[in-house]
Protein backbone atom coordinates (compact mmCIF):
# COMPACT_ATOMS: atom_id res chain seq x y z
CA UNK A 1 0.00 0.00 0.00
CA UNK A 2 2.75 2.42 0.60
CA UNK A 3 4.12 2.06 -2.68
CA UNK A 4 0.65 2.46 -4.02
CA UNK A 5 0.10 5.83 -2.04
CA UNK A 6 4.12 7.16 -3.09
CA UNK A 7 2.86 6.13 -6.78
CA UNK A 8 -0.18 8.32 -6.64
CA UNK A 9 1.32 11.18 -4.42
CA UNK A 10 4.38 11.53 -6.89
CA UNK A 11 2.24 11.24 -9.88
CA UNK A 12 -0.97 12.47 -9.49
CA UNK A 13 -0.49 15.18 -12.20
CA UNK A 14 0.02 12.69 -14.82
CA UNK A 15 -2.87 10.60 -13.68
CA UNK A 16 -5.30 13.54 -14.05
CA UNK A 17 -3.87 14.41 -17.35
CA UNK A 18 -3.88 10.67 -18.67
CA UNK A 19 -7.54 10.34 -17.79
CA UNK A 20 -8.40 13.65 -18.41
CA UNK A 21 -7.11 13.67 -22.42
CA UNK A 22 -8.22 9.58 -22.90
CA UNK A 23 -11.67 10.69 -22.27
CA UNK A 24 -12.02 13.61 -24.34
CA UNK A 25 -9.70 11.85 -27.03
CA UNK A 26 -11.90 8.88 -27.27
CA UNK A 27 -14.81 10.17 -26.22
CA UNK A 28 -17.16 9.10 -29.28
CA UNK A 29 -16.89 5.53 -28.35
CA UNK A 30 -18.96 6.43 -26.01
CA UNK A 31 -21.15 8.75 -27.47
CA UNK A 32 -21.71 7.47 -30.47
CA UNK A 33 -22.81 4.15 -32.33
CA UNK A 34 -19.01 2.95 -33.32
CA UNK A 35 -19.31 -0.95 -34.88
CA UNK A 36 -17.24 -3.01 -36.88
CA UNK A 37 -18.12 -6.89 -37.95
CA UNK A 38 -17.10 -8.37 -34.49
CA UNK A 39 -17.97 -5.16 -32.29
CA UNK A 40 -21.64 -5.76 -33.74
CA UNK A 41 -22.00 -10.02 -33.30
CA UNK A 42 -20.35 -9.29 -29.68
CA UNK A 43 -22.40 -6.02 -28.35
CA UNK A 44 -24.54 -6.32 -25.48
CA UNK A 45 -23.90 -10.00 -24.36
CA UNK A 46 -20.88 -11.35 -25.71
CA UNK A 47 -21.09 -15.17 -26.65
CA UNK A 48 -17.89 -16.02 -28.12
CA UNK A 49 -15.82 -17.67 -25.26
CA UNK A 50 -16.05 -21.12 -26.53
CA UNK A 51 -14.38 -19.58 -29.67
CA UNK A 52 -11.98 -17.49 -27.50
CA UNK A 53 -11.20 -21.06 -25.67
CA UNK A 54 -10.57 -22.53 -29.13
CA UNK A 55 -7.69 -19.90 -29.67
CA UNK A 56 -6.24 -20.23 -26.27
CA UNK A 57 -7.88 -17.02 -25.01
CA UNK A 58 -9.17 -18.15 -21.51
CA UNK A 59 -8.78 -15.81 -19.83
CA UNK A 60 -11.13 -13.93 -21.68
CA UNK A 61 -14.05 -16.28 -20.44
CA UNK A 62 -12.48 -15.64 -16.91
CA UNK A 63 -13.43 -12.09 -17.09
CA UNK A 64 -16.83 -12.68 -18.65
CA UNK A 65 -17.38 -14.47 -15.42
CA UNK A 66 -16.26 -11.26 -13.63
CA UNK A 67 -19.24 -9.35 -15.93
CA UNK A 68 -21.51 -11.75 -16.02
CA UNK A 69 -21.06 -12.03 -19.89
CA UNK A 70 -22.65 -8.19 -20.39
CA UNK A 71 -20.98 -5.97 -22.33
CA UNK A 72 -21.09 -2.55 -20.81
CA UNK A 73 -19.69 -0.29 -23.25
CA UNK A 74 -19.50 2.85 -21.28
CA UNK A 75 -18.31 0.87 -18.42
CA UNK A 76 -15.98 -0.68 -19.56
CA UNK A 77 -14.27 2.00 -21.60
CA UNK A 78 -13.44 4.17 -18.48
CA UNK A 79 -12.13 1.52 -16.47
CA UNK A 80 -10.15 0.22 -19.19
CA UNK A 81 -8.31 3.92 -19.39
CA UNK A 82 -8.04 3.75 -15.27
CA UNK A 83 -6.11 0.69 -16.02
CA UNK A 84 -3.88 1.59 -19.12
CA UNK A 85 -3.08 5.55 -16.86
CA UNK A 86 -1.80 2.54 -14.18
CA UNK A 87 0.07 0.81 -16.42
CA UNK A 88 1.81 3.96 -17.89
CA UNK A 89 2.54 5.49 -13.89
CA UNK A 90 4.28 2.34 -13.57
CA UNK A 91 6.19 2.40 -16.68
CA UNK A 92 7.44 6.10 -16.23
CA UNK A 93 8.90 4.93 -12.85
CA UNK A 94 10.21 1.68 -14.22
CA UNK A 95 12.05 3.61 -16.60
CA UNK A 96 13.57 6.41 -14.34
CA UNK A 97 11.69 9.16 -16.35
CA UNK A 98 11.88 12.33 -14.12
CA UNK A 99 11.36 15.32 -16.52
CA UNK A 100 7.60 16.49 -16.05
CA UNK A 101 7.91 17.56 -19.44
CA UNK A 102 8.73 14.40 -21.13
CA UNK A 103 6.30 12.85 -18.52
CA UNK A 104 3.09 14.31 -19.69
CA UNK A 105 4.63 14.34 -23.62
CA UNK A 106 4.80 10.38 -23.15
CA UNK A 107 1.99 9.42 -21.33
CA UNK A 108 -0.37 11.79 -23.83
CA UNK A 109 1.69 10.24 -27.00
CA UNK A 110 0.67 6.28 -26.20
CA UNK A 111 -3.03 7.32 -25.01
CA UNK A 112 -3.49 9.17 -28.41
CA UNK A 113 -1.63 5.99 -30.13
CA UNK A 114 -4.01 4.48 -32.77
CA UNK A 115 -2.35 1.11 -30.97
CA UNK A 116 -4.70 2.25 -27.98
CA UNK A 117 -7.53 3.64 -29.77
CA UNK A 118 -8.17 0.26 -32.05
CA UNK A 119 -7.89 -1.59 -28.93
CA UNK A 120 -10.81 0.35 -27.22
CA UNK A 121 -12.78 0.53 -30.16
CA UNK A 122 -13.12 -3.51 -29.39
CA UNK A 123 -15.12 -2.45 -26.00
CA UNK A 124 -16.02 -6.10 -26.00
CA UNK A 125 -12.38 -7.14 -24.58
CA UNK A 126 -10.97 -3.86 -24.23
CA UNK A 127 -11.01 -3.94 -20.80
CA UNK A 128 -9.73 -7.72 -20.69
CA UNK A 129 -6.48 -6.64 -23.36
CA UNK A 130 -5.72 -3.52 -20.78
CA UNK A 131 -5.98 -5.94 -17.79
CA UNK A 132 -3.28 -8.04 -19.69
CA UNK A 133 -0.98 -4.81 -20.54
CA UNK A 134 -1.31 -3.88 -16.67
CA UNK A 135 -0.49 -7.82 -15.45
CA UNK A 136 2.43 -7.21 -18.28
CA UNK A 137 3.55 -4.08 -16.89
CA UNK A 138 3.54 -5.11 -13.17
CA UNK A 139 5.28 -8.43 -13.60
CA UNK A 140 8.19 -6.69 -14.72
CA UNK A 141 8.13 -3.85 -12.38
CA UNK A 142 7.83 -6.40 -9.42
CA UNK A 143 10.50 -7.96 -10.87
CA UNK A 144 12.47 -5.25 -11.12
CA UNK A 145 11.76 -3.20 -7.38
CA UNK A 146 11.63 -6.55 -5.22
CA UNK A 147 13.58 -8.99 -3.79
CA UNK A 148 11.18 -10.99 -1.95
CA UNK A 149 11.32 -14.27 -4.19
CA UNK A 150 7.30 -14.51 -4.43
CA UNK A 151 6.81 -11.03 -5.34
CA UNK A 152 9.93 -11.15 -7.60
CA UNK A 153 9.18 -14.33 -9.35
CA UNK A 154 6.09 -16.30 -8.68
CA UNK A 155 3.64 -13.40 -8.90
CA UNK A 156 5.19 -12.53 -12.34
CA UNK A 157 5.16 -15.44 -13.55
CA UNK A 158 1.40 -16.02 -12.51
CA UNK A 159 0.86 -12.18 -14.29
CA UNK A 160 2.54 -13.32 -17.06
CA UNK A 161 0.30 -16.32 -18.04
CA UNK A 162 -2.61 -14.14 -17.43
CA UNK A 163 -1.79 -11.88 -19.60
CA UNK A 164 -1.23 -14.31 -22.48
CA UNK A 165 -4.36 -15.87 -21.43
CA UNK A 166 -5.79 -12.81 -23.08
CA UNK A 167 -4.48 -12.39 -26.06
CA UNK A 168 -0.79 -14.49 -27.05
CA UNK A 169 0.71 -11.80 -28.78
CA UNK A 170 1.00 -10.02 -25.76
CA UNK A 171 3.97 -12.31 -25.15
CA UNK A 172 6.06 -9.01 -26.89
CA UNK A 173 5.35 -6.94 -23.46
CA UNK A 174 7.31 -8.26 -20.83
CA UNK A 175 9.81 -9.27 -23.07
CA UNK A 176 10.27 -5.98 -24.43
CA UNK A 177 9.87 -4.09 -20.90
CA UNK A 178 12.66 -6.28 -19.70
CA UNK A 179 14.77 -5.21 -23.05
CA UNK A 180 14.18 -1.81 -22.68
CA UNK A 181 14.96 -2.14 -18.70
CA UNK A 182 18.33 -3.51 -19.33
CA UNK A 183 19.55 -1.07 -21.64
CA UNK A 184 18.53 1.62 -19.12
CA UNK A 185 20.53 -0.52 -16.56
CA UNK A 186 23.47 -0.42 -18.86
CA UNK A 187 23.56 2.45 -19.45
CA UNK A 188 23.61 3.64 -15.52
CA UNK A 189 26.49 0.49 -15.40
CA UNK A 190 24.08 -1.55 -12.98
CA UNK A 191 23.74 -4.26 -15.60
CA UNK A 192 24.64 -8.29 -14.52
CA UNK A 193 24.33 -10.61 -16.13
CA UNK A 194 23.07 -13.11 -13.47
CA UNK A 195 20.20 -10.28 -12.98
CA UNK A 196 19.47 -10.88 -17.23
CA UNK A 197 19.41 -14.76 -16.87
CA UNK A 198 17.72 -14.59 -13.76
CA UNK A 199 14.45 -12.76 -15.64
CA UNK A 200 14.62 -15.75 -18.39
CA UNK A 201 13.15 -17.54 -15.51
CA UNK A 202 9.89 -15.58 -15.24
CA UNK A 203 9.12 -15.46 -19.04
CA UNK A 204 9.92 -19.09 -19.65
CA UNK A 205 7.91 -19.92 -16.75
CA UNK A 206 5.35 -17.82 -17.36
CA UNK A 207 4.94 -18.97 -21.12
CA UNK A 208 5.06 -22.38 -19.45
CA UNK A 209 2.59 -22.13 -16.96
CA UNK A 210 0.10 -20.14 -19.71
CA UNK A 211 1.20 -23.76 -22.14
CA UNK A 212 -0.37 -25.81 -19.09
CA UNK A 213 -3.55 -24.02 -18.41
CA UNK A 214 -4.47 -23.84 -21.88
CA UNK A 215 -4.50 -27.24 -22.63
CA UNK A 216 -6.36 -27.74 -19.34
CA UNK A 217 -8.69 -25.26 -20.19
CA UNK A 218 -9.08 -26.79 -23.90
CA UNK A 219 -9.67 -30.63 -21.73
CA UNK A 220 -12.40 -29.26 -19.48
CA UNK A 221 -14.44 -27.10 -22.13
CA UNK A 222 -14.23 -30.08 -24.76
CA UNK A 223 -12.42 -27.88 -27.15
CA UNK A 224 -10.11 -28.43 -29.98
CA UNK A 225 -7.80 -26.00 -30.30
CA UNK A 226 -8.53 -23.73 -33.50
CA UNK A 227 -6.84 -23.95 -36.81
CA UNK A 228 -7.72 -20.10 -36.96
CA UNK A 229 -4.10 -17.80 -37.59
CA UNK A 230 -2.84 -21.08 -37.68
CA UNK A 231 -3.01 -21.13 -33.51
CA UNK A 232 -3.10 -25.11 -33.99
CA UNK A 233 0.39 -24.76 -34.41
CA UNK A 234 1.68 -23.33 -31.46
CA UNK A 235 4.73 -25.10 -29.65
CA UNK A 236 8.11 -26.53 -30.97
CA UNK A 237 7.76 -27.16 -34.52
CA UNK A 238 7.38 -23.28 -35.45
CA UNK A 239 11.23 -23.10 -34.46
CA UNK A 240 12.29 -25.08 -37.46
CA UNK A 241 11.25 -21.77 -39.34
CA UNK A 242 12.76 -19.53 -36.97
CA UNK A 243 15.19 -17.97 -39.79
CA UNK A 244 12.15 -16.50 -41.38
CA UNK A 245 10.45 -15.45 -38.43
CA UNK A 246 13.32 -13.06 -37.27
CA UNK A 247 13.61 -11.94 -40.89
CA UNK A 248 9.56 -11.46 -40.72
CA UNK A 249 10.22 -9.51 -37.42
CA UNK A 250 12.27 -6.66 -38.91
CA UNK A 251 9.98 -6.06 -41.99
CA UNK A 252 7.14 -6.12 -39.45
CA UNK A 253 9.23 -3.58 -37.59
CA UNK A 254 9.95 -1.57 -40.60
CA UNK A 255 6.32 -1.79 -42.07
CA UNK A 256 5.15 -0.50 -38.73
CA UNK A 257 6.98 2.83 -38.89
CA UNK A 258 7.33 3.31 -42.67
CA UNK A 259 4.50 1.52 -44.55
CA UNK A 260 0.90 1.91 -44.64
CA UNK A 261 0.96 -2.12 -43.94
CA UNK A 262 -0.16 -1.72 -40.14
CA UNK A 263 -1.45 1.42 -39.73
CA UNK A 264 -1.85 4.37 -41.97
CA UNK A 265 1.52 6.69 -42.24
CA UNK A 266 1.00 8.11 -45.06
CA UNK A 267 -1.34 10.54 -43.25
CA UNK A 268 -0.28 13.90 -41.94
CA UNK A 269 3.66 13.41 -42.40
CA UNK A 270 3.86 10.60 -39.96
CA UNK A 271 6.61 8.63 -42.18
CA UNK A 272 8.80 11.82 -41.90
CA UNK A 273 8.13 12.25 -38.02
CA UNK A 274 8.88 8.10 -37.63
CA UNK A 275 12.29 9.44 -39.47
CA UNK A 276 12.89 11.79 -37.12
CA UNK A 277 11.73 9.88 -34.29
CA UNK A 278 14.85 7.32 -34.85
CA UNK A 279 16.88 10.15 -35.71
CA UNK A 280 16.54 11.74 -32.06
CA UNK A 281 16.98 7.89 -30.98
CA UNK A 282 20.17 6.85 -32.33
CA UNK A 283 21.60 10.34 -31.36
CA UNK A 284 20.61 10.42 -28.17
CA UNK A 285 21.76 6.61 -27.36
CA UNK A 286 25.56 7.51 -28.50
CA UNK A 287 25.78 10.75 -26.63
CA UNK A 288 24.65 8.84 -23.77
CA UNK A 289 27.23 5.98 -24.61
CA UNK A 290 29.83 9.03 -24.27
CA UNK A 291 28.64 10.91 -21.43
CA UNK A 292 28.42 7.46 -19.02
CA UNK A 293 32.18 6.64 -20.67
CA UNK A 294 30.89 3.06 -20.98
CA UNK A 295 32.93 0.14 -21.21
CA UNK A 296 33.68 -1.91 -24.98
CA UNK A 297 31.64 -4.99 -23.55
CA UNK A 298 28.60 -2.79 -21.96
CA UNK A 299 28.63 -1.35 -25.75
CA UNK A 300 28.37 -4.45 -27.48
CA UNK A 301 26.12 -5.62 -25.38
CA UNK A 302 23.70 -2.65 -25.71
CA UNK A 303 24.00 -2.73 -28.76
CA UNK A 304 22.73 -6.23 -28.85
CA UNK A 305 19.62 -4.95 -27.13
CA UNK A 306 18.84 -2.56 -29.17
CA UNK A 307 19.18 -4.78 -32.16
CA UNK A 308 17.19 -7.78 -30.61
CA UNK A 309 14.51 -5.05 -29.79
CA UNK A 310 12.05 -5.22 -33.14
CA UNK A 311 12.34 -8.89 -32.32
CA UNK A 312 11.43 -8.77 -28.63
CA UNK A 313 8.50 -6.47 -30.40
CA UNK A 314 7.33 -8.96 -32.87
CA UNK A 315 8.14 -12.10 -31.10
CA UNK A 316 4.67 -13.47 -32.16
CA UNK A 317 6.66 -13.80 -35.16
CA UNK A 318 8.81 -16.25 -34.27
CA UNK A 319 6.18 -18.69 -32.38
CA UNK A 320 3.40 -17.77 -35.57
CA UNK A 321 5.35 -16.76 -38.72
CA UNK A 322 2.82 -17.18 -40.53
CA UNK A 323 0.78 -13.96 -38.48
CA UNK A 324 -0.22 -11.29 -39.87
CA UNK A 325 0.71 -8.07 -36.99
CA UNK A 326 -1.94 -5.78 -37.00
CA UNK A 327 -2.82 -2.32 -34.16
CA UNK A 328 -4.17 -4.66 -31.25
CA UNK A 329 -1.04 -6.84 -31.32
CA UNK A 330 1.41 -4.27 -31.43
CA UNK A 331 0.98 -2.90 -27.88
CA UNK A 332 4.78 -3.26 -27.46
CA UNK A 333 6.08 -0.40 -30.15
CA UNK A 334 4.53 2.23 -26.93
CA UNK A 335 7.00 1.24 -24.92
CA UNK A 336 9.78 2.93 -27.64
CA UNK A 337 8.17 6.22 -26.81
CA UNK A 338 9.42 5.85 -23.40
CA UNK A 339 13.02 4.79 -24.16
CA UNK A 340 12.94 7.97 -25.63
CA UNK A 341 12.20 10.02 -22.99
CA UNK A 342 14.37 8.10 -20.76
CA UNK A 343 17.62 8.63 -23.42
CA UNK A 344 16.78 12.84 -24.28
CA UNK A 345 16.20 13.88 -20.81
CA UNK A 346 19.41 15.26 -19.30
CA UNK A 347 19.78 16.72 -22.97
CA UNK A 348 18.23 19.75 -23.21
CA UNK A 349 18.12 20.30 -26.95
CA UNK A 350 17.41 16.59 -27.52
CA UNK A 351 14.49 17.15 -25.23
CA UNK A 352 13.05 19.91 -26.85
CA UNK A 353 12.97 18.45 -30.30
CA UNK A 354 11.52 15.10 -28.80
CA UNK A 355 8.90 17.38 -27.58
CA UNK A 356 7.97 18.83 -30.92
CA UNK A 357 8.45 15.67 -33.20
CA UNK A 358 6.15 13.94 -30.14
CA UNK A 359 3.77 16.87 -29.95
CA UNK A 360 3.06 17.03 -33.97
CA UNK A 361 2.71 12.88 -33.54
CA UNK A 362 0.14 13.91 -31.28
CA UNK A 363 -1.53 15.92 -33.50
CA UNK A 364 -1.36 13.57 -36.34
CA UNK A 365 -2.64 10.42 -33.66
CA UNK A 366 -5.75 12.90 -32.48
CA UNK A 367 -6.63 13.26 -35.85
CA UNK A 368 -6.38 9.31 -37.16
CA UNK A 369 -8.12 8.54 -34.52
CA UNK A 370 -11.06 10.83 -34.53
CA UNK A 371 -11.24 10.27 -38.59
CA UNK A 372 -11.93 6.50 -37.82
CA UNK A 373 -14.02 7.29 -35.31
CA UNK A 374 -16.48 9.64 -37.69
CA UNK A 375 -15.67 6.76 -40.58
CA UNK A 376 -17.38 3.92 -38.31
CA UNK A 377 -20.13 5.96 -37.52
CA UNK A 378 -20.68 6.98 -41.16
CA UNK A 379 -20.78 3.16 -41.64
CA UNK A 380 -23.26 3.04 -39.01
CA UNK A 381 -25.73 5.60 -40.15
CA UNK A 382 -25.33 4.27 -43.98
CA UNK A 383 -26.46 0.72 -42.63
CA UNK A 384 -29.02 2.17 -40.24
CA UNK A 385 -30.65 3.98 -43.15
CA UNK A 386 -30.79 0.30 -45.53
CA UNK A 387 -32.06 -1.50 -42.71
CA UNK A 388 -34.58 0.75 -41.97
CA UNK A 389 -36.05 0.00 -45.64
CA UNK A 390 -35.97 -3.59 -45.14
CA UNK A 391 -37.74 -3.53 -41.65
CA UNK A 392 -40.32 -1.51 -44.37
CA UNK A 393 -40.52 -4.73 -46.79
CA UNK A 394 -40.31 -7.26 -43.65
CA UNK A 395 -43.43 -5.62 -42.03
CA UNK A 396 -45.01 -5.53 -45.93
CA UNK A 397 -44.60 -8.74 -46.63
CA UNK A 398 -45.00 -9.91 -42.80
CA UNK A 399 -42.54 -11.02 -40.42
CA UNK A 400 -43.33 -14.65 -40.63
CA UNK A 401 -41.48 -15.16 -43.50
CA UNK A 402 -38.02 -16.60 -43.57
CA UNK A 403 -35.12 -14.28 -44.97
CA UNK A 404 -32.08 -14.26 -47.53
CA UNK A 405 -29.96 -11.68 -47.48
CA UNK A 406 -27.45 -12.36 -50.68
CA UNK A 407 -24.37 -10.40 -50.92
CA UNK A 408 -22.54 -7.52 -49.09
CA UNK A 409 -22.98 -4.28 -48.56
CA UNK A 410 -19.57 -3.59 -49.25
CA UNK A 411 -20.38 -4.50 -52.90
CA UNK A 412 -22.87 -2.77 -53.25
CA UNK A 413 -22.88 0.66 -54.85
CA UNK A 414 -25.76 2.75 -53.20
CA UNK A 415 -24.43 1.58 -50.41
CA UNK A 416 -20.78 2.62 -51.70
CA UNK A 417 -22.09 5.90 -52.83
CA UNK A 418 -23.91 7.35 -50.24
CA UNK A 419 -22.27 10.08 -47.64
CA UNK A 420 -19.61 9.87 -50.86
CA UNK A 421 -18.40 12.95 -50.13
CA UNK A 422 -18.28 13.13 -46.11
CA UNK A 423 -16.41 9.59 -46.50
CA UNK A 424 -14.15 10.15 -48.95
CA UNK A 425 -12.77 13.43 -47.04
CA UNK A 426 -12.53 11.36 -43.84
CA UNK A 427 -11.48 7.84 -44.44
CA UNK A 428 -8.29 9.34 -46.21
CA UNK A 429 -7.13 10.38 -42.63
CA UNK A 430 -8.02 7.52 -40.53
CA UNK A 431 -5.13 5.22 -39.55
CA UNK A 432 -6.80 2.17 -41.51
CA UNK A 433 -7.85 -0.88 -39.99
CA UNK A 434 -11.14 -2.09 -39.20
CA UNK A 435 -12.41 1.59 -40.30
CA UNK A 436 -12.95 0.91 -44.50
CA UNK A 437 -14.98 -2.39 -43.61
CA UNK A 438 -18.58 -2.74 -43.97
CA UNK A 439 -20.58 -4.28 -40.61
CA UNK A 440 -20.97 -7.43 -42.11
CA UNK A 441 -18.92 -10.10 -42.94
CA UNK A 442 -18.93 -12.70 -46.38
CA UNK A 443 -19.05 -15.59 -44.76
CA UNK A 444 -23.03 -16.81 -45.07
CA UNK A 445 -23.38 -17.74 -41.54
CA UNK A 446 -21.41 -14.54 -39.71
CA UNK A 447 -22.98 -12.40 -41.95
CA UNK A 448 -26.82 -13.62 -41.40
CA UNK A 449 -25.82 -13.57 -37.33
CA UNK A 450 -24.50 -9.75 -38.31
CA UNK A 451 -27.81 -8.86 -39.75
CA UNK A 452 -29.59 -10.70 -36.75
CA UNK A 453 -27.94 -8.83 -34.25
CA UNK A 454 -28.26 -5.32 -36.29
CA UNK A 455 -32.38 -5.67 -36.86
CA UNK A 456 -32.94 -6.77 -33.17
CA UNK A 457 -30.37 -4.53 -31.62
CA UNK A 458 -31.81 -1.63 -33.67
CA UNK A 459 -35.45 -1.93 -34.96
CA UNK A 460 -36.43 -4.87 -32.59
CA UNK A 461 -37.08 -6.99 -35.86
CA UNK A 462 -36.52 -10.65 -35.40
CA UNK A 463 -35.15 -12.58 -38.46
CA UNK A 464 -35.35 -15.80 -39.59
CA UNK A 465 -32.92 -16.55 -41.55
CA UNK A 466 -32.72 -20.04 -44.14
CA UNK A 467 -30.29 -22.20 -43.87
CA UNK A 468 -27.01 -22.64 -45.70
CA UNK A 469 -28.78 -25.27 -48.27
CA UNK A 470 -31.59 -23.26 -48.81
CA UNK A 471 -29.65 -20.48 -49.59
CA UNK A 472 -27.14 -21.97 -52.16
CA UNK A 473 -30.22 -23.03 -53.71
CA UNK A 474 -31.75 -20.08 -54.59
CA UNK A 475 -28.40 -18.65 -55.24
CA UNK A 476 -28.60 -20.89 -58.11
CA UNK A 477 -31.74 -20.37 -59.59
CA UNK A 478 -33.31 -18.37 -62.87
CA UNK A 479 -35.18 -16.05 -60.12
CA UNK A 480 -32.35 -14.94 -58.09
CA UNK A 481 -30.10 -14.50 -61.04
CA UNK A 482 -32.73 -12.15 -62.88
CA UNK A 483 -32.68 -9.61 -59.92
CA UNK A 484 -31.48 -6.18 -60.09
CA UNK A 485 -29.43 -5.43 -57.14
CA UNK A 486 -30.73 -2.95 -53.93
CA UNK A 487 -32.01 0.03 -53.73
CA UNK A 488 -34.02 -0.99 -57.65
CA UNK A 489 -37.35 -2.16 -56.64
CA UNK A 490 -36.94 -5.68 -57.98
CA UNK A 491 -33.91 -6.36 -55.30
CA UNK A 492 -36.29 -7.18 -53.15
CA UNK A 493 -39.37 -10.59 -53.62
CA UNK A 494 -40.22 -13.37 -52.57
CA UNK A 495 -38.73 -16.83 -54.08
CA UNK A 496 -40.43 -19.82 -52.72
CA UNK A 497 -41.93 -17.82 -50.24
CA UNK A 498 -38.81 -16.42 -48.75
CA UNK A 499 -38.29 -12.92 -48.58
CA UNK A 500 -34.43 -12.79 -51.23
CA UNK A 501 -33.01 -9.10 -50.66
CA UNK A 502 -29.97 -8.63 -52.79
CA UNK A 503 -26.80 -6.17 -52.82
Amino acid sequence: MKIIRRLIDKYKLIICISIIACLIIHLPLITKNIFSADILLNTGYYQGYAWEISLGRFGLYIIGIIKNFLVMKELETIISIIILTASLILILDLFKIKSKSLQIIGTLIAISSPIVSATLLFHYCSLAYFLAFFCSTIAIYLFAKTKHFLFKFIIPILLIAFSLSCYQAYLSLPITFLLIYFIIKLLTKEFTLKEGFTSLIIIIGGVGVYYILMKLSLFIFNIDLSTYQNANTFGLNNLLSLKDGLINSYQVFYDFYFTDTITTNSNLLLIFLNIFIFIILFISLILEIVRRNLKPKDIILLSICILILPIAINVITLIMPSTNIQLLMSTSYLLIFFLICYLVQNNKVLKIATIIVFALLIRGYVIEDNATYQTLSLTYQKTYQIAADINEKIKEYGFDKQIMIAGNLSNNSYYNASFKTELINISKLNYGFISNYSLFWNEYSNMKNGWSRFMELFFGTPLNFVDNKTYQEILNSKEYNTMESYPDKESIKVINDILVIKF
